[in-house]
């Protein structure tokens, strides 16, 4: 075989007939579109989806003639077809929706807690590395020639230190186009996808073309210019369920399934984009264009309906064969196996793009979130299907409901011969006139004219309804709480903890499946493309994908009544309690940036020059001031314990007998005596008694010498009666 020089394929051998292959690709994509959009809707789901988008929009077969809405959906059934309808209906069709309250209350609350504003549910980690024994080390030393065990382990400890490095660089570089793409836009979108209809389906990584633009100056100049640059980048994106056809034979998983069709719709400007693409026919777009929009019957009509401008795109992901890649141009490597992961594109059923997929093991770029799984079916079924049951019960007796009230409102009447109204008119007025006729045969008119009441059952109705209603909460499990309405939930902490921790048993449930079949292997698939295209080689190493489950941004918002009681912890240095980060951890749960509230560096810096907060600095003041006046208050009773000491001992110096007294005094009162007993053992017989202070206060005048002169000697009062005191 010898390869052409314009397309590089297989030239055919004289004695053999040329092959079209290209034609025979063509066919086969179109059979397997066939068989992916027949099996799509023999599976029965597409069925379900009609209803469960109807019953959203509050839509079913009593009041489809009446809903204007029908409009924007297709369906299976006969729709209204004039603007209005020609009868007006005998009975009741209300359409009391509550599928619609819950699928947006379960939609909201599960998107708040798996898509925080300031974190993320996965993280990149370098593939761990124990630490090896001292056999080990020397083993692994000998094969990079160190024969120190020590300089071993720090060899694989700094090479640790810059895998850790490594795995923070991929991790803002995966997270980066992430951003570039609305991931929680896209991911919200996918939420409320499997909340209507049970399934959603995420797209991603493929490459996007994005415009970059950065302004330089110009160093001659001196001026600023602005520039704008193309590159490829990868990119996520929701995709209609409506739109999307994986393999029938693919069971509960898509990757099982040999390919994957999506559907889109293009303008004529996509169109002229491509053309500026050289992966893209020239050729085969020109013809398109020159053709314009061709409707084909493959695949029943998404919810969103076309134009009659818009032009159908077929994306095919799935294996091909080598001899046919090579035939169509495509350059494959010398070892290239001989099924090739490869992507195709047909616009008008034209081939007008055929290259190797951009993810080299072959996986399809799309995960289907189910809300709660089927049996053998990548599809799920979402609020909308589970609360059916409830809203039919609710729908129909809310009608008998109205029809009641209508009937009992109003009498039923029965006129006999004889009877006729004055105005000529056979209908029931206020104030209206009746007149029994001279030829009636009745003698009383109230045995030819008699009026009946309808029995209302509004009480037994509303009993049902308020059943349903109930019900509601238990098939979707969903409470009223998780809606914002209390319900009967305790009026106490305590309680109101427990029936949350309770409500979202459920939602935890969903977190567990957004981990296992949304993040996991998207967040994978971003760490392959950036192995094999990233020009930074500095992001890449032996990294693992870690999934923080998304169940502990769950639990976030149950902790926050936890968190709201720490504050007030946080005021006691004995807990050691950071206040800041309390607070981030605050923002968080309220799913607020802490950095918007928070200090920057600068004016952290700036505080620090202009001084602390004067509140800070006097309550500093005030401690340090008790404590100055505890120390001089433990100095006063230290010098009062001192002088009591010395006028003791003086007393006792004065009489060395009293001594033992004392003691056993001060023991009858608790005292316990740190120098043995007694307070003076043995007073010397040498010592002389010590003479007291003699007093001279002349408030206080001193003790008489002796009791002979008188307590009131010295003591000048006035005389009695001009006459001197007696002798004391």
């Amino acid at each position: 075989m010898q390869a052409t020089e314009t397309k590089g394929g297989e030239q055919p051998q004289a004695d053999e007939q040329p092959r079209d292959l290209r034609g025979e690709f063509v066919i086969t994509l179109l059979d397997k579109r066939k068989d992916a959009v027949n099996g799509r809707a023999n599976s029965g789901i597409e069925e379900e989806w009609t209803e469960d988008e109807e019953h959203y929009q509050g839509i079913d077969d009593a009041n489809r003639a009446f809903q204007n809405a029908n409009q924007l959906y297709r369906s299976r059934k006969t729709a209204m077809i004039s603007g209005r309808p020609t009868a007006a209906p005998t009975r009741s069709v209300i359409f009391l929706n509550i599928t619609r309250p819950y699928t947006d209350a379960a939609s909201a609350r599960v998107a708040d807690m798996l898509l925080p504003t300031d974190d993320r549910s996965w993280e990149i980690k370098p593939t761990p590395l124990p630490r090896l024994s001292q056999m080990q080390l020397t083993k692994l030393g000998e094969a990079i020639g160190v024969s120190d065990p020590v300089q071993v382990q720090a060899q694989i400890e700094a090479r640790q230190a810059k895998a850790k490095d490594a795995a923070e660089r991929m991790q803002r570089a995966i997270e980066d186009p992430l951003v570039e793409s609305n991931w929680h836009g896209e991911v919200r979108q996918v939420i409320e996808d499997a909340a209507r209809i049970g399934s959603g389906v995420l797209k991603g990584p493929f490459p996007i073309s994005r415009t970059v633009r950065m302004t330089t100056k110009n160093p001659i100049t001196q001026l600023t210019e602005y520039a704008k640059a193309e590159e490829i980048k990868p990119g996520s994106k929701r995709i209609d369920s409506w739109n999307f056809f994986p393999d029938p034979d693919c069971g509960e998983n898509i990757h099982n399934g040999s390919f994957t069709f999506e559907r889109e719709y293009i303008g004529r400007r996509q169109i002229k984009e491509m053309l500026a693409d050289p992966s893209y026919e020239t050729a085969e777009l020109m013809a398109a264009l020159n053709e314009g929009p061709s409707r084909t019957n493959d695949g029943t009509e998404a919810v969103y309906r076309p134009s009659k401008d818009e032009f159908v795109m077929w994306i095919f992901y799935g294996h091909c064969a080598r001899e046919t890649l090579l035939h169509l141009g495509i350059e494959l490597d010398e070892g290239a196996e001989d099924r090739v992961p490869t992507m195709a594109v047909m616009i008008n059923d034209r081939l007008v793009k055929t290259v190797e997929s951009p993810i080299e093991n072959g996986e399809f770029p799309y995960d289907v979130l189910a809300w709660q799984r089927r049996p053998g079916m990548p599809w799920g079924m979402g609020v909308s299907r589970q609360i059916r049951t409830v809203q039919r019960m609710l729908n129909g007796s809310a009608r008998a409901l109205m029809d009641n009230s209508g009937l009992s409102a109003a009498p039923q009447w029965i006129i006999g011969n004889g009877v006729t109204p004055i105005d000529g008119e056979f209908t029931l007025r206020p104030g209206k006139g009746w007149r029994l006729d001279t030829t009636a045969s009745a003698d009383d008119v109230r045995k030819a004219f008699a009026a009946f009441v309808v029995p209302s059952v509004q009480a037994e109705l509303m009993a049902i309804i308020n059943f349903a209603m109930q019900m509601a909460e238990d098939t979707t499990g969903m409470p009223a709480m998780l809606q914002g309405i209390r319900g009967d939930a305790p009026n106490t902490l305590g309680g109101m903890q427990m029936q949350n921790n309770n409500s979202t048993s459920v939602l935890r449930r969903l977190a567990k499946r957004f981990d296992d079949y949304m993040t996991r292997p998207h967040i994978q698939r971003y760490f392959d493309w950036m192995m094999n295209y990233s020009d930074d080689e500095t992001i890449k190493g032996d990294f693992e994908i870690e999934v923080r489950a998304s169940s502990a941004l769950v639990e976030r918002d149950a902790q926050q009544q936890f968190l709201l009681q720490m504050v007030g912890l946080a005021r006691d240095p004995a807990y050691e309690i950071d206040p800041a980060k309390l607070f981030a951890e605050l923002c968080k749960g309220q799913r607020l940036d802490p950095k918007n509230f928070q200090l920057d560096e600068q004016q952290k810096a700036l505080r620090a020059q202009q001084g602390q907060d004067p509140t800070v600095q006097a309550k500093v003041k005030l401690l340090e001031s008790q404590a100055r006046k505890a120390d001089a208050d433990a100095t006063n009773t230290g010098m009062d314990t001192l002088y009591s000491g010395v006028q003791t001992g003086q007393a006792i110096s004065m009489n060395p007998a009293v001594a033992p007294l004392a003691d056993d005094l001060a023991k009858s009162v608790g005292f316990v005596d740190q120098n043995a007993a007694p307070i003076v053992p043995l007073a010397p017989a040498s010592l002389e008694p010590v003479p007291p202070v003699q007093n001279t206060n002349p408030l206080t005048p001193a003790n008489p010498e002796s009791p002979e002169v008188g307590v009131r000697h010295g003591i000048e009062t006035p005389e009695a009666d001009g006459g001197p005191l007696p002798p004391a």
